[in-house]
This record gives structure tokens, C-alpha cells and sequence, in this order.
């Protein structure tokens, strides 16, 4: 089976830390354990059920626990939160035997969830990986689906390995000596030089830094990327809103272009990068906040 971890002293830390961080969350939560084909997908819950479902998911080497930590408060007043722990990120799921590339399925893995879930008509948001998650299983599920906002993320655009060598290449060469005060060059060189993301969430940052010290990031290359069909993308577009942040943003011009050549709506905000929710927490919690529910 698929090794999410790079060894059990490291699942054990992560874990303990997400458990703390789940402590400061500061809202009523209840953790699922979801049975699928694919292994055991962890969920967390939160908010009223007669609200909207809204799906929330995270970005390829991160969890739930701090994804979400600065923006589910104040969801959860609004929506019936469900945050996924993707599987073979480094969270709480657990793939099994099934969770190989000729037999994974990241569109029917997310229908087991909401089958299970019995949720009908629900919204989803992702941030870049789950943003392309997000997006993706709107194209095969529009009818499941109410609305979708994607966050510094969505389609896949040219070459996905292309892509992937392009964000290597910003590590380094600080990913070289993977010590603290290198793995905290390389996610300031992705955040807004305006935001003071640093400074108040010292938590987020630590659990970070340790994710990308212990997680076997090889597990998520299970997860097929579908490139963008213009006409796929033409039918479900009235469904769909782009966050992106403003930091960096001309690198990001294959993106836009593809936004604008398809009449997408989306925006740009100022003082947020690769972050954007962890960067403008109250900021992006409005943007969902009023998207989906007008």
C-alpha cells in the first residue's frame, strides 16, 4: 500500500499536531471516519445541517486541520461544513490497496463521500490542489452541484509535469537543507510581502513546516490531472467564481488568460499570495460567504 508518511514517528507528530489544531479552531466539530473502495477518508464536520453543505478541499501537502484553522468559525455560521482530508495528503485518511493509479478514481471517491454524507445540492470550495478538485468534479457532477469557488486554483493548464517542475523549481535551493529556517523561505517566497501571516499564525506555520518534513509527497501523485476542455469548462462556468491572489500574479498568465478567454468570473485580491485564505482570512470568508449564498 501506498506510504503517505515517511516513517510512523512522523504520522504520530503530524497527527498530534492536528489534533491541536483542531483545538483551536474554536467552533463545534465532529470527525468522520468514511469507509470507501479507496480506504478510510476522514472528514470534519462542522456547523448546522439545515445550512448548505459546502465540501471543503485543501491543497496537495497540507490537511484539513490547517487549511481551514483561520476561515471555519465564521463557515460554519453559514454552511454545514465538510472538510475532506484528501487521501494520501497527510491527514487522518488512510488509503488501502485500491488506492493505486490504474484504479483510483478521484470523481467516484468523492461520490462515496457524498452518497455517505446523504448531502444534495451542495457547494464546494477547494485551494490549489483541491481548487483543480474542485473544479474537475464539477465538470463530471454539475448536476450534484450548486456552486463552486476556487481558491489560487482550477483547471490544469499545458502540461501538469511542466507545471509541477515550474513549483520545484521555486524550492530551490533551500529545499536542498530542509531545515526550519529554509522550509520557511520557501513558503514566503509563494506568501503576499503584505501579509502578516507569519506573525499571527505561528502555529500554522510550525504544523506546516512539519508536513513538509514528514509527508511522502509520491502519494499524491496517484491523483490523475485532467487537462482543461474549453467546452466542458463552457458548461459549467455559471457555477464557478476564481479567488486568486495578487502576489506573483505574472506567473500565474497562463491561468488568467484561460479565465478570460472563457468569460470566467473571478478576481484578483490584493495583499494575498499562494495562501490567499491563511493570508486574508476575514477577506476570503466574505468572497465565499456571499458567492454562494446569493
Amino acid at each position: 500500500m501506498v506510504k503517505v508518511f515517511k516513517n510512523q514517528k512522523g504520522r504520530e507528530q503530524v497527527l498530534k499536531s492536528y489534533d491541536n489544531l483542531l483545538e483551536l479552531w474554536d467552533t463545534d466539530i465532529e470527525e468522520v471516519n468514511l469507509q470507501t473502495r479507496y480506504g478510510i477518508t476522514h472528514c470534519i464536520k462542522s456547523g448546522n445541517k439545515a445550512n448548505p453543505p459546502l465540501l471543503m478541499f485543501h491543497g496537495v501537502g497540507d490537511n484539513s486541520a490547517v487549511m481551514w484553522i483561520l476561515n471555519i468559525k465564521e463557515l460554519a455560521k453559514h454552511f454545514y461544513c465538510i472538510a475532506v482530508d484528501t487521501i494520501g495528503g497527510p491527514g487522518k485518511s488512510i488509503p488501502n490497496e485500491n488506492f493505486v493509479k490504474n484504479k483510483f478514481n478521484q470523481v467516484e471517491w468523492i461520490n462515496e463521500i457524498v452518497q455517505q454524507l446523504q448531502i444534495n445540492n451542495f457547494n464546494i470550495v477547494g485551494i490549489s490542489n483541491g481548487a483543480y478538485m474542485a473544479y474537475n468534479y464539477l465538470t463530471h457532477e454539475k448536476e450534484k452541484v450548486n456552486k463552486v469557488i476556487c481558491l489560487e486554483g482550477g483547471m490544469v493548464t499545458g502540461n501538469p509535469m511542466i507545471s509541477m517542475l515550474k513549483t520545484i523549481f521555486l524550492l530551490f535551493p533551500q529545499i536542498l537543507v530542509p531545515n526550519r529556517n529554509n522550509l520557511i523561505s520557501i513558503m514566503k517566497k509563494l506568501t503576499s510581502p503584505e501579509s502578516n501571516f507569519f506573525e499571527q499564525c505561528p502555529e500554522v506555520v510550525e504544523h506546516m513546516i512539519m508536513l513538509m518534513r514528514k509527508h511522502n509527497q509520491k502519494a499524491m501523485f496517484i491523483h490523475k490531472l485532467e487537462k482543461y476542455d474549453k467546452h466542458k469548462g463552457r458548461q459549467v462556468k455559471d457555477k464557478l467564481n476564481f479567488l486568486i491572489g495578487e502576489y506573483r500574479l505574472e506567473d500565474k498568465k497562463a491561468f488568467t488568460c484561460i479565465l478570460n478567454e472563457g468569460g470566467f468570473n473571478y478576481e484578483t485580491i490584493g495583499g494575498a499570495g499562494h495562501g490567499i485564505n491563511h493570508e486574508q482570512p476575514q477577506k476570503i470568508n466574505s468572497k465565499i460567504i456571499q458567492y454562494l449564498l446569493n
